[in-house]
């Protein structure tokens, strides 16, 4: 696969933000698997909808990324997926979010667990999608059960109420944020250039590389995904018993025609 062309958008910032991309963009591991190039936000998705670029990085300055339309937010940390949602998951939430974990995060037939903190108005939720639908799902756990049980590295996605501070509390890694669901490749940074800069300092951008890593691996797992689900191979035993009906019916064919042509 050729070396992606990254868009990373600045949301707002001043020139010691710019700075601060600017030595994300030209670290060498990054220039390696990537051609990332600096421009302000509406340029980006400019070039996005151009397919000028695979994918789009979102750097905001002093307030959170705003979530694109119909697209679906996912917080992934170091080991963890998470999706947070304003309501009581339903079926279709599963099973769009083992959609997304298959596709864009290449986690084959993923353990998904549910976290509410409240009861559920359906307690047997998981049970009932794990039965109908093929899909591995647990719970539902309360946050302090998968802390506590420390169970978290044993499901590939975790689906949370809105505003849970889980990822958080279970992860010290740095996270970002992924907008699925869209035809596009758009991450984020889950925290702003100036926090990055007071919390962290210049020497360590891990804050910043990993959306556009996370940007990365998703271009190529879907390309991988999409590319296995393409062209099945033909079938590698040949029946001869079919080609023999093959043969019956097109002899049929031929008697019936040179019937009719007789009489």
């Amino acid at each position: 696969m050729e070396k992606l062309k990254i868009a990373i958008a600045l949301i707002g910032g001043n020139s010691t933000d710019k700075d601060l991309i600017r030595q994300v963009c030209d670290d060498t591991t990054m220039l390696e698997l990537c051609s990332p190039t600096l421009c302000n936000e509406k340029e980006a998705y400019r070039r996005l909808g151009e397919e000028d670029v695979n994918a789009l990085v979102l750097y905001p300055s002093t307030e959170a990324a705003k979530q694109p339309a119909h697209s679906v937010e996912i917080i992934a940390t170091g080991k963890n997926y998470f999706l947070p949602l304003p309501k009581e998951p339903t079926a279709e939430d599963i099973a769009k979010f083992r959609d997304i974990l298959e596709r864009d995060f290449d986690r084959q037939l993923p353990r998904i667990a549910i976290v509410q903190e409240s009861a559920m108005q359906n307690p047997d939720l998981a049970s009932q999608v794990t039965t109908e639908q093929g899909i591995n799902t647990y719970g539902p756990y309360t946050s302090e059960q998968i802390l506590s049980r420390d169970i978290a590295c044993h499901f590939d996605g975790i689906i949370i109420p809105e505003g849970s501070t889980l990822p958080t509390d279970m992860s010290g890694d740095a996270s970002a944020r992924f907008f699925a669901g869209l035809k596009a490749v758009i991450t984020a940074a889950q925290q702003t250039t100036q926090n990055i800069e007071a919390e962290e300092g210049l020497a360590d951008i891990s804050a910043l590389t990993k959306p556009i890593y996370m940007a990365i691996d998703i271009v190529r797992n879907r390309a991988f995904y999409d590319e296995a689900r393409q062209n099945p191979l033909p079938k590698l035993f040949r029946d001869k018993r079919e080609d023999r009906k093959k043969d019956d019916t097109t002899q049929a064919n031929n008697n019936d025609d040179n019937t009719e042509k007789a009489s």
